[in-house]
């Protein structure tokens, strides 16, 4: 990859990691910036060949799943943090436990169900889906505006990217939604 691509690549993540911040702030789903959690970025590091190997078949027929589900995975790991991260640390690919229960294809359903506790039926999941669905178009678009070669190296990096967006955005809504959020804190330096 040439200097010329990856600082394309740089400046796609970083647009798209401002759009879709602002569309989730809007929301109020955030407060204009993602919640991080380092061990999570590690994870989705480790899990995204795993991820990517069941996402990217699904592009040509079913865009908004390949990237949408990446979100639901950053909101089950953020879950799994919160609640028993000791458990579920030494877990190689947090991908493939995710997809287990139901397969890829439900892998949604059951992180909102199950882990995030939220009836399938209910109004909450409708409101729940169309969230990440509206960050999955935002993202979609942008991949659109780019104008790279479908199938490309490119093409792949760029959906890469995306994914890796999408997932630190899970992350951080469902870390919010369980109350975490970000303080400021003066220290005093004493002598």
């Amino acid at each position: 990859m040439t200097e010329q691509q990856h600082e394309l690549l740089n400046r796609y993540e970083e647009a798209l990691r401002s759009a879709l911040i602002k569309h989730v702030t809007e929301k109020g789903l955030l407060e204009g910036q993602l919640l991080e959690v380092e061990e999570l970025n590690e994870k989705w590091h480790a899990a995204a060949p795993s991820y990517m190997a069941d996402a990217v078949p699904e592009i040509a027929k079913y865009p908004l799943v390949a990237i949408a589900w990446a979100m639901y995975e950053g909101m089950g790991i953020a879950v799994l943090w919160d609640k028993e991260w000791n458990r579920y640390e030494g877990v190689e690919d947090i991908h493939k436990m995710l997809t287990e229960p139901r397969g890829f294809d439900c892998m949604d359903e059951y992180i909102t169900e199950i882990l995030i506790g939220i009836p399938l039926e209910s109004e909450e999941a409708a409101k729940f889906e169309d969230m990440v669905r509206s960050c999955a178009e935002r993202a979609l678009s942008l991949i659109r505006k780019e104008q790279v070669e479908a199938q490309s190296v490119m093409a792949f990096h760029v959906f890469a990217r995306t994914t890796k967006v999408m997932f630190a955005l899970g992350v951080a809504v469902q870390l919010r939604r369980m109350g975490y959020n970000y303080v400021k804190v003066n220290a005093e330096v004493v002598s």
